[in-house]
């Protein structure tokens, strides 16, 4: 009985072990290799954008259905293929038909400026003081006699205790309650040397009183003694960043007012970095209904960066961010002190591989070259009156950005994010590239491996020696449609030979050069967004962002309509294309196995809708790293 036990026993194995192949070769491969997929997405139109050239209408491959597992794209295929690969736990969403595609990649987003104004005063993390305003007059004069009017009364009537900091904004009365401008009157008699801190001197000299314009700021005598406690090298950093005679007159273009809140007003503040950290925390899931999964800025405090750091210890990204260094500037640090920063710390920027997933330094940077606007660079390339050269922004080599840069390259670090609007401001950019090259003893080869960038770039133009010198550094081009409308003042200033230079994407991409797209925000809306961004690319309409609703877009002005690019161009400087910028386009950028699984589902079809229609595209389900982390419709069901 016992022989005959064991006996079946003997055959049972043997029958089990022979069967096991047979339902092993039921299975597909990559589940005996991976296990069943996490997510399986089916039924849907799944754009991978894998197609990296330049030809036109070139999405790459379309398929019905990608499997995700763990943070990774498992497989894309046919709906038979994917639900091959799902088991029972294996969570399948039912696109309907809807079009997905690789999440979106920001090159240029102030994630942090957006984060503090939206939710950094629940946090603790506010203006100190009294808040003022001022509504601009006919002229400079007339302006700051009702600045100091408006201050001079505020102390008498509210009573200000002495020493308490008084800040006045300046609103403009032709653009209601919007910040002002670079363009505006106002910040130009900022800009221009016409509104000092003589002006609020004036007022009074016990008060410490911070002028801005958002953009430009000046500070009184008193309120520069305090900042000089905690950036004693203010005077040198103020005239190198922005113009000689720029400290004597209490100006000071963007890094003050950036840098002031975190390493000067809350530097008491219990627990300072970890309520900066949640501020970035809620912001970002504002960010992630938009199917941004990427985003690249310029970090200049370092109670940021040291922020964002803290939430990628916690695992709480919201997004994936590669930034760029820019202390130098947040520390407002003289020329000498800047370059010791980068003998001293060495070149601890990263790629994609070598940093973290989802938090790395892509490089340093110095937000102003030339940049928007008035302060555009054309130099000998396009005449215009005194009054409107005088404004323009031409970087010396004795200039904050240029030191900057040039230190840093010649440290081993890859430059980006400079911005670079103008002809000649591109130029004397390739101008430093070269300089840095020779002194540093670097090939051509070496530089483009770096990747340079210059950002805005919106009126560059194709003068033959910005593109061959484009092409001899492989600087990639970041390009933003929001500012195409600013263009037409530009165009005014300085006559129609102007209009030739406005963002030509098509004849870059045809010369070979790299361009990727920018909003320059990170407030996304229904007002101002990727979809209108792309808009803008495809149909060349220059139209503001802000007052959409109060024209007709179909009167709005068109510039270089032969420079129009299509869909899957305009897509690709979101996706495939700006992998690269950030170094990760192994990694991210397009819908294929092995890469990082961010993905965005989309409430129409971006490729067939109506041209018009473009700007109404919005987001139903983001997925970053291999989750689900927006789902508007539930189509993953309630969760």
């Amino acid at each position: 009985m016992k022989k005959d036990f064991v006996g079946i026993l003997v055959l049972l194995v043997a029958g089990l072990s022979l069967l096991s192949p047979a339902l092993s070769q039921g299975r597909p491969a990559l589940v005996d290799e991976q296990g069943y997929a996490d997510i399986a997405l089916v039924n849907g139109k799944i754009v991978t954008m894998d197609d990296r050239s330049s030809a036109p209408d070139t999405p790459g491959h379309i398929v019905q259905a990608m499997a995700v597992k763990g943070k990774k794209i498992m497989a894309v295929g046919t709906n038979e293929e994917i639900r091959a690969l799902a088991g029972p736990k294996t969570q399948t969403v039912d696109l309907g038909g809807k079009t997905a595609i690789p999440g979106l990649i920001e090159s240029h987003a102030h994630t942090w400026g957006n984060a503090m104004s939206q939710y950094g005063p629940q946090q603790g993390l506010i203006v100190p003081g009294v808040q003022l305003s001022v509504t601009t007059q006919e002229s400079a004069e007339a302006t700051a006699k009702a600045i100091r009017n408006t201050i001079v009364n505020a102390i008498q009537v509210q009573k200000i205790p002495k020493g308490e900091w008084i800040s006045v904004a300046i609103k403009d009365k032709d653009r209601g309650p919007d910040s002002l401008s670079l363009t505006s009157p106002a910040a130009m008699w900022l800009y221009m040397g016409k509104i000092t801190r003589k002006t609020l001197d004036g007022a009074t000299r016990e008060h410490p009183v911070i002028l801005n314009t958002s953009l430009r700021n000046v500070y009184n005598s008193k309120a520069i003694q305090e900042l000089k406690t905690v950036f004693p090298e203010w005077d040198e950093h103020t005239d190198a960043e922005n113009r000689p005679g720029a400290a004597a007159d209490g100006y000071e273009g963007i890094m003050t007012n950036v840098s002031i809140g975190p390493e000067f007003w809350w530097r008491s503040v219990p627990q300072e970095i970890e309520k900066i950290a949640e501020t970035f925390r809620l912001h970002g899931q504002g960010v992630q209904k938009w199917g941004v999964t990427t985003i690249s800025t310029r970090i200049p405090p370092p109670k940021y960066i040291s922020a964002y750091y803290l939430l990628n210890r916690q695992g709480k990204m919201p997004y994936r961010l590669a930034f760029g260094f820019e202390v130098q500037r947040g520390r407002l640090k003289g020329l000498e002190s800047t370059r010791d920063i980068f003998r001293t710390v060495g070149a601890q920027w990263s790629t994609f591989n070598s940093g973290n997933e989802m938090l790395w330094c892509d490089g340093m940077t110095n937000e102003f070259w030339d940049s928007l606007n008035v302060e555009m660079c054309f130099g000998a390339d396009l005449p215009a009156p005194p009054e409107v050269k005088a404004q323009e922004r031409c970087p010396t080599p004795n200039s904050k950005p240029w030191v900057s840069y040039k230190a840093a390259i010649l440290n081993g670090w890859r430059p980006v994010g400079s911005h670079s609007s103008g002809s000649q401001g591109a130029r004397l950019s390739l101008q430093m590239l070269e300089d840095a090259a020779k002194e540093g003893n670097f090939s051509a080869e070496y530089i483009r491996s770096l990747r340079p960038t210059l950002e805005h770039a919106t009126m560059i133009g194709t003068k033959p020696d910005v593109i061959a010198g484009l092409k001899k550094y492989g600087v990639i081009l970041s390009i933003g449609p929001r500012f195409l409308v600013d263009t037409l003042r530009t165009i005014k200033d300085y006559g129609e030979a102007a209009r030739s230079y406005t963002a030509p994407i098509k004849t870059y991409l045809k010369e070979g050069v790299k361009v990727v797209g920018q909003m320059d925000t990170a407030s996304w809306n229904d007002s101002a967004n990727h979809w209108w961004g792309m808009y803008s690319f495809i149909t060349r309409k220059a139209f503001n962002y802000d007052k959409r609703g109060e024209e007709n877009l179909d009167n709005a002005p068109v510039l270089l309509p032969e420079e129009a690019i299509d869909r899957a161009t305009a897509l690709k400087m979101w996706t495939t294309w700006a992998s690269e910028y950030v170094f990760a386009e192994n990694e991210l950028g397009s819908l294929e196995p092995g890469k990082y699984a961010d993905f965005a589902v989309l409430d129409r079809d971006y490729f067939t809708i109506p041209e018009s229609e473009i700007p109404k595209v919005r987001v139903v389900m983001t997925g970053l790293n291999g989750k689900i982390v927006y789902d508007r419709d539930q189509l993953a069901g309630a969760r």
